[in-house]
Parts: structure tokens; sequence; C-alpha cells
């Protein structure tokens, strides 16, 4: 860590040196969609993160998981052996599970349209042009199970202007991306843009059975979108997308020769007794077989994902209200092989494998206006979802020759689960912002939602003999419906101190569905829970100083969790049962905490920016079930570091001699020591980590032409990302890349 703390040091003596300096451009107007239209950052009652094209780029954030090291009290990483798959864990709150039957509380949306699932949210950051994160239950707006909040991702629309873009990028472990977009406008009232990429590397682990490489990427996108101007009065924008996806992020070990199981580590870090950069996976990368059994039994392991998407907005402005038509549909193949703990079973493998069809279709009318000359704005719509899962998953033993006594190749079937699981969600919404005088200004909103769900099918067998399927399910007396009719809302109350200081409180409630617990190997373990609902309570500044040179906004937060979802291994089974990890109901947590977003012009050519998180989240109420498990009123919240905080510095000044703008980026993340799982075991704790992003690069005048260098974690440091019975799964090392751009417009 000395490098990190000498660059930490010099980064923050850098901006002390400079920050009597005289003050140089007033910042730009940063817009956000937090309230369903497009409204200033310093005018927004919601705590919200914005990040433009320009930022992303310097910052190095080429996937929307990097969003994790730039906002306040947000943990983000890949889900277990799922690099497609990102689990966002925001004010303490979040999900470990990517299964069909449990929701986020943390949810992206792609224009407006919902991805409800967590499998593959991992979306690569072409030809965008916001990238927002929304912190806190979001129960009006965007009240699809976001208690935790939102991630809202709006891409660059077609345009009048013939333009186009392409970029080739290299960089560690052979990565190579190439990606491009060109926008045409093909008549004055129709405009079309194609956007495409394709990435791979060859992986940064090495198995020290096979000799491979893993935690490779090698990925295909392409996105075709269209803007129909019919009138002055009428704008349809469509748009279709689809990836194809070969992304994993296996555990790593310590060096078998040194120790031959995690757990006979030392009490130093977990990469002390070898590289984190090895594991003892024997599965071959290769999909061999028609589907991920087939895989499995062929000795191969992979996680591929398949998805298209389609996504419409008609606009239609009338003398009073705009009225848009949204519509969305998603469809997912999701189906991997996931080998997990050979290290702690002497070579026995644990793989997961998992062949996952998911469809969602959302139809929404939203209304928005203004009344009394503008004193009164308002949002409101119909919202309708429906949503189609089917999976089949199997847990199991693989063994190569020799393990077990068993000669060849063999699986042993632990669970093997074929489930389907339907929603039907329909919802109203409505908000009104009403200037009460020239300074204060009242927002209400309110959601009353309907929600179905249903397992109409679900079988379980293993070798063991032991099947169940619904009719089991049901005698045992577990619901296979569930049908919840829940109202919430938000009141705010917002005072415009100055022409650059706005402070409001307010009071917001969300919910998030209930589900079951898939993964069950017995039919009594096939348990429902029910929603989580969500209490907040926030009082934040918006400000701007010295001229609007120096932007400075704040937040305090109270938020309570009830009937808290809890991810856990708990919830033990009784004798003979085998372990299941499962969703339950498991109280009540209460998060207190402060997030503070500072950014400045300290000269002409130098900027700071700065973000600080702080949390503290502690169990009101522990349920029996959660007593049962080892949690406790004293159990700390998982995922929920009391610290979290970024610095960085942005520098460009012009090269007249190149006729150009030189320019190069820098900050350092920080996030404090939490545990990782619900029972606060001593090998899922997590000590921390701070790391370094930097970026310097050349543009051209004209903006033709560019490159940039940059790394991402540039000191290489290692850190534990998260852990799963032991099986420890280190964040990326060190990634340098380069990048030649080339701008047509």
């Amino acid at each position: 860590m000395r490098v990190a703390n000498w660059l930490r040091i010099t980064v923050i003596s850098a901006a002390l040196c400079v920050a009597h300096a005289p003050l140089a451009q007033e910042l730009e107007e940063v817009v956000v969609s937090a309230q369903r239209r497009v409204t200033d950052l310093q005018q927004t009652p919601v705590a919200v993160t914005s990040l433009d094209p320009t930022q992303m780029e310097r910052r190095v954030l080429t996937e929307v998981l990097d969003i994790g090291r730039q906002v306040p009290n947000l943990i983000s990483y890949n889900n277990v052996t799922l690099g497609a798959s990102n689990a966002y864990w925001l004010r303490a709150v979040g999900s470990t599970e990517s299964l069909a039957t449990i929701d986020p509380p943390v949810l992206t949306y792609v224009d407006e349209i919902v991805n409800p699932r967590q499998n593959s949210n991992n979306m690569l950051l072409v030809d965008i042009e916001r990238l927002e994160v929304l912190r806190g239950p979001q129960g009006t707006l965007f009240g699809r199970n976001t208690t935790g909040g939102a991630i809202n991702v709006v891409t660059k629309k077609p345009s009048d202007q013939l333009e186009g873009s392409a970029e080739v990028r290299v960089g560690e472990f052979s990565e190579l991306m190439v990606r491009g977009m060109i926008n045409v406008p093909i008549t004055d009232k129709i405009f079309a843009k194609l956007s495409a990429y394709n990435i791979e590397d060859d992986g940064w682990q090495t198995s020290v059975i096979t000799g491979e490489k893993y935690n490779f990427i090698d990925g295909f996108g392409a996105r075709a979108a269209f803007r129909f101007l019919f009138s002055d009065n009428v704008t349809w924008d469509i748009s279709a997308d689809m990836f194809d996806q070969d992304h994993q992020n296996l555990q790593s070990i310590n060096d078998r020769a040194l120790a031959p199981t995690i757990q006979s580590a030392d009490d130093g870090p977990v990469w002390a007794l070898g590289s984190p950069k090895l594991n003892d996976v024997y599965l071959s990368n290769c999909k061999s077989g028609s589907d991920t059994l087939r895989w499995l039994r062929n000795g191969c392991t992979a996680n591929e994902t398949f998805g298209f998407n389609v996504y419409s907005n008609l606009e239609i402005q009338l003398d009073g209200p705009t009225l848009n038509f949204i519509a969305g549909y998603r469809e997912l193949d999701h189906n991997f092989v996931s080998p997990l703990f050979a290290s702690l079973r002497d070579g026995v493998e644990l793989p997961l494998a998992n062949n996952g069809d998911h469809d969602m279709f959302q139809l929404e009318l939203k209304v928005t206006g203004d009344a009394q000359d503008g004193r009164l704005n308002y949002v409101t719509g119909l919202f309708y979802l429906d949503e189609d899962n089917f999976s089949v998953f199997e847990t199991s033993l693989a063994n190569p020759d020799g393990i077990l006594g068993i000669p060849g190749f063999n699986v042993l079937v632990l669970n093997l689960n074929t489930m389907e699981n339907d929603t039907e969600n329909l919802a109203w919404y409505g908000q009104i912002d009403y200037q009460l005088t020239d300074q204060w200004t009242l927002t209400a909103g309110l959601r009353a939602t309907n929600e179905k769900k249903s397992i109409p099918f679900y079988s379980h067998t293993n070798d063991a003999g032991n099947n169940f399927d619904l009719d089991d399910i049901r005698a045992e007396g577990i619901p296979t419906e569930q049908d919840v009719n829940k109202t919430s809302g938000r009141l705010v109350l917002s005072y415009q101190a100055t022409d650059n200081a706005m402070l409001f409180g307010s009071v917001t409630t969300g919910f998030k569905s209930g589900g079951w617990n898939g993964r069950a190997g017995a039919a009594n373990l096939m348990t429902a829970f029910t929603e989580e609902e969500a209490l907040s309570f926030e009082l934040g500044a918006r400000t701007e100083w010295f001229d609007n040179r120096l932007r400075l906004n704040a937040t305090l937060f109270n938020v309570t969790y009830d009937d808290l979802q809890l991810p856990s291994l708990a919830f033990p089974p009784g004798p003979g049962e085998p372990p299941t990890f499962v969703n339950n109901n498991a109280g009540e947590m209460e998060v207190t905490g402060l997030e503070v977003d500072l950014y400045t012009a300290l000269t002409d050519n130098l900027s700071l920016y700065v973000t600080l998180g702080l949390q503290d989240a502690e169990y009101n109420e522990v349920s029996e079930a959660a007593q049962v498990a080892g949690i406790f009123l004293t159990t700390t919240p998982q995922r929920a570091p009391e610290t979290t905080w970024l610095v960085g510095l942005e520098y460009a000044t012009e090269l007249s001699g190149l006729g150009g703008e030189l320019f190069a980026n820098v900050d350092i993340q920080s996030t404090a020591d939490f545990w990782g799982n619900a029972a606060n075991d001593a090998v899922a704790f997590n000590p921390g980590w701070e790391s370094v992003n930097a970026s310097v690069g050349y543009v051209t005048e004209s903006g033709r032409w560019s490159v940039q260098l940059d790394c991402d974690n540039c000191t290489d440091e290692r850190w534990l990302g998260t852990d799963f019975l032991g099986a420890r799964f280190i964040a990326d090392p060190r990634r340098w890349g380069l990048s030649v751009r080339f701008n047509y417009e």
C-alpha cells in the first residue's frame, strides 16, 4: 500500500496547495433525469450522482460496474463467478443472488426501461449520454423494487448531423477493443444511428491444473437507433440492441504448494500465501454440448450471456401536457458452468450449471407538464410489466480421474432444479412540484402497485433420489402465488435560500417484492418471503459558491428497512437435509449517514472533485430465523463500510504549438473495512481497499483525433472483491490501456 499512500498524499497536497489560487471558469450545468424529466441537478431534491461521456472516459469507466468507485456509500462487484452480473450494495442494502425468484433492491434502467434481473446488468459504456445513480428508495417514479436505489443509463439519440467515431484500444492481458458509431440523417425528418463494439482479452488468472487462462472477456454488441420527427410535436425514438458475451469471474486461491486449503492460511491478507492470479480449476474453457449440463459433463466451463432488447418512446407534445408512450422488451439467455471450491475439497470441484431464459415486457404511459404559469410541474403515468423466467440449474460434485476412487470424469448431482416463475406488475404513479412562494416548493408523489407472482412449474431431482415437485411444495403449506397491493410515495419541502443554494427535507417510502428460495434441495426449504419496505428521511443542500465556481452538495439520510430480505447461508435446514442459501425476512435494519459531492475549478486548468460517504448501519429487530442463523442485534450488517471516499484532480491545457489540448486525470478511491456476509464469519471479513485510477491524453483542437493512455488500479493493489464460503474473489489487478479515437462531424 506504500505507493497508494504516497499517491494519496500527493493528490491531497496538490489540492491544498492550489486551494487558495484564483478560481477560474464557471461550472457547467449538470442535468439529470432523477424525476423522470430533465432538470438541473442543483434544483433537484434527490441524492443523485451524474457523469457525462468525457468524465466516464477520463476517469476510466468502461463498464457499468466501474460506477462503484464514483458514488458514496456504494459497493459494486461481480456476482460470484459471473463477470456479466453486478451486485450493488447502496446504503447497506443489496443482493448477492442472481436467481430469478429473488429481486435486487438496486435496479438498472436503460432509456426508462427497467432491467429486473441482476444476472446480466454489467453493460459496456458505448455511446452513452449520461450515467446516473439515484441513492435511496425511489418509491414513486422509479418504483419497481428500488428500495436501495437506481442506476439510470441514458443513451445518445440519433441527431440531424452526419457524424461518426471509431476507437481502437489495446491493453493489459492482450486486450483489444474496437468500438464505433455512425449517425446518418436519412431525411430532414428521419435520423439513424448504428453503434457496435467488440472486446476480448486473454484473462488474468492461470489454472495451476490446466495452465489455461481464465477471467477473460470475449464479447460483441451492436445497437441500431432511429428518430422519426413526424411533426414539430411528435417524435418517435426506437432502438434495438443485442450482445453476446463470455465473461467469467473465478475465485483466486493460495498457492497449493504452500497451503492445501484457503482455511490453512494465516491471519494475513487473503493473498499472503500466493499470487491471487492463480486458481486450481481443472475445467477447460469450452462449450462442448447442447446445453450447460452437457458442457459440464464434457469438462467445460463458460459464462455466456446473449441478450436482445427493444426500446420505444413515442412523444407527443400537446398544447399543455406531453405524452410519452414507452415500451420495452428484453430477452436474455444466460448459460454458465461456474466452478467453485476445488481448493477446499482436495480437487473435487463444486460446479454450478445454469440454463436460463428470461423475457420481460414493459409498457408505460407517462404524462408530464406544467400549469399555473409554471408554478406547478407534474409527472404521472401508468406502468405495466410482465416477466417470464425459465431456469434449469444444477449443483453437483465433479472430479477428474482418480479422485474419490471413481475412474474417469464423473458428476454427482446434488440438486437439479427446473423452475418457471412469472411476474405481472401494474402501477399508477404521480408526482407534483408546486411552488408555494418564490422560495418554497412542495413536492408530493404517490405510487399504487398491484403485483402478482407465481411459480407455475417447479421440479427437483438428484442422484440420491430426493425428488419433489410443485405439489410437494404446496403440501408443505408454502404458497406458490403472491398477490400484493402496495402504496408508496414521497413528500419533499424545498427552500431556495439564494440563487445558488437550495435546501430540502424529504420523506420517502418504497418496497421490494417478495419471492421464493428457488435453490431449495427439499420441498420444505422452498420457502416464500414477503416484501421488504423502506422508510427514508433526508435533509439536503445543493449549493454553488464563488460565482458558480464551486459546487458543494450534501445529503444527510436515515433509512429503515422493515422485513429486510437478508441474503444468507443461514436459516439452516433440519437434520439430514442439505444446506440451502436463502433470502428471508430477517427483521429491521436502520442506516444513518452523510453523502457529500464537491466539484470545483481551482484554476483555469485544474479542477478538484471529491465524494465522501459516511454510514452507520445496525439491526433494530432480528427475526427468530435470523437468530438461528447466527445473526443478532449485535451483528454488523454486511457490506456497509463506515466510510467511502474519492479524491480526484482533472487537468487540461492548450498546446498551441500542437494545436490541441493535453488532459490528465487521477483519482484515489478508498473503501473502509466491512463484513462480507450476514453472520459476520471471520473468513468473509473484508479489510477494505484503496485504488488509484489515472489517464493522460491529447485531443486535437478540432476534436477529430484523440489518444489516451490510462490505468485502472494503477498501483496493482490486491483486495477482496467478495467471498463465498471461503472462496475468495479478488478484484482485477492493474489494467493499462492505450486508446486512439477518430471523430467525424
